[in-house]
């Protein structure tokens, strides 16, 4: 009994956190442009909650044309994954007003992964639920600023 009240509580908690993005789908068109996404070589932090004092720095070439591009590459690349070959399921990626989210469910966890672009700045944030141990569940905040071009790379210009 006490599991499912757990599992209750987490279906609960996801909804909630899934309500403003339902909406978002269901509205009308944006009328405001398209988020911004420049290609290049991006400096990430990433934070995890529950190891707050340890994150992760690394470096990486991001050559997405534009923000259409980027979404469709990420939305592509966990498609693939040999993750949800398995017993996962992947929702649509849902237009949020400066970038874009989407749901990994898979046995016991249920994760949600939102994108949201600045100007030369991409903030990811993947919240995972742990259905059968709620205490373990965490969020982790990826930021990543671009720092200058890819090598090879035309200024401003996908490689």
């Amino acid at each position: 009994m006490r599991l499912r009240k757990s599992s209750l509580v987490l279906s609960l908690m996801a909804l909630f956190a899934l309500a403003p993005i339902a909406r978002a789908q269901t509205s009308a068109p944006l009328l405001e442009p398209k988020p911004t996404f420049t290609p290049g070589m991006y400096e990430t932090e990433a934070r995890n909650s529950a190891f707050q004092n340890a994150p992760v720095k690394s470096r990486t070439c991001i050559a997405s044309a534009d923000y259409d591009a980027f979404r469709d590459e990420t939305m592509s690349q966990y498609r693939k994954a040999d993750v949800l070959k398995k017993d996962c399921t992947l929702s649509d990626a849902t237009m949020l007003k400066n970038g874009f989210a989407f749901a990994m469910q898979c046995q016991g966890t249920k994760t949600i992964l939102t994108y949201e672009f600045g100007k030369e700045l991409v903030r990811q944030t993947i919240q995972t639920l742990i259905v059968g141990a709620p205490k373990y569940s965490s969020s982790i905040l990826v930021m990543m600023r671009r720092v200058g071009d890819c090598p090879g790379q035309e200024k401003g210009k996908p490689s």
